[in-house]
């Protein structure tokens, strides 16, 4: 019979490419929507100064 050689146990690469395909996936769908993001964003802070303006005037109107 022919020798065969010896099998060394490799590491495992299988849970690289997972996180990587992953990270791609998340990071693809980030630019994806960057710009409806960046829109909710600008819209929730221009709620929140609107409602606080509206309480600085409430507040203002009751103390004077």
């Amino acid at each position: 019979m022919q020798d065969k050689p010896e099998l060394i146990p490799a590491e495992s690469t299988e849970s690289a490419p997972i996180r990587t395909s992953r990270a791609r996936r998340v990071g693809r769908w980030f630019k994806r929507r960057r710009k409806t993001l960046a829109f909710h964003v600008v819209r929730g802070a221009a709620y929140g100064a609107g409602v606080g303006c509206v309480g600085l005037i409430v507040w203002w109107i009751e103390n004077h």
